[in-house]
């Protein structure tokens, strides 16, 4: 019974895609506050369940980015984010790539993100670039903390941006 699993298994990801490593990747949040534009958290901790055929439009799967390691320039801030996010009730977001649409330039990654325990759809633009074993992908997106339950966020008596432009880069290599 093990062996026809495993072979089943085997042959599912042979004849549907190949399993996508990241090699190398970064997710850039970004957030202001009055009299501070420079609110720009990055974790670099990320993991691929992405599989993907010959081409970029069959990309499926999801991509995990730890919440729990975004680290700023500012320790401080950092420790508040933290709680502010529930980072240890909430560590990861979990990003399901539901389709990938070519556009007259470059694509459009329309998905499931589920952040903060709460799941919504988001759409990134993005460039992807497949290269011999490696695929790159460069992509923009913004959510509303609101939208996933995030209670507004304060810092002193001043209200953070309740949007945060994420900009993500990551570098898949095909196994």
């Amino acid at each position: 019974m093990k062996k026809t699993l495993l072979f089943t298994l085997l042959f599912i990801t042979a004849a549907f895609g190949k399993t996508l490593q990241v090699e190398n990747g970064v997710v850039k949040a970004h957030t202001e506050v009055l009299g501070d534009s420079t609110i720009d958290p990055e974790t670099h901790v990320l993991i691929s369940h992405l599989t993907m055929a010959d081409d970029v439009a069959s990309m499926k799967g999801s991509i995990d980015a730890s919440i729990l390691k975004l680290k700023s320039d500012n320790e401080d801030r950092d420790e508040h984010m933290v709680k502010a996010l529930e980072s240890l009730k909430y560590p990861m977001a979990h990003y399901e790539v539901k389709e990938i649409l070519k556009k007259s330039r470059g694509y459009t990654i329309n998905g499931i993100m589920e952040f903060h325990g709460v799941k919504r759809p988001l759409s990134f633009d993005s460039d992807i670039v497949k290269h011999g074993d490696k695929v790159d992908i460069t992509a923009k997106g913004s959510i509303r903390l609101s939208d996933y339950q995030v209670k507004p966020i304060k810092l002193l008596f001043l209200s953070v941006r309740d949007r945060v432009d994420l900009n993500i880069h990551l570098v898949l290599k095909t196994r």
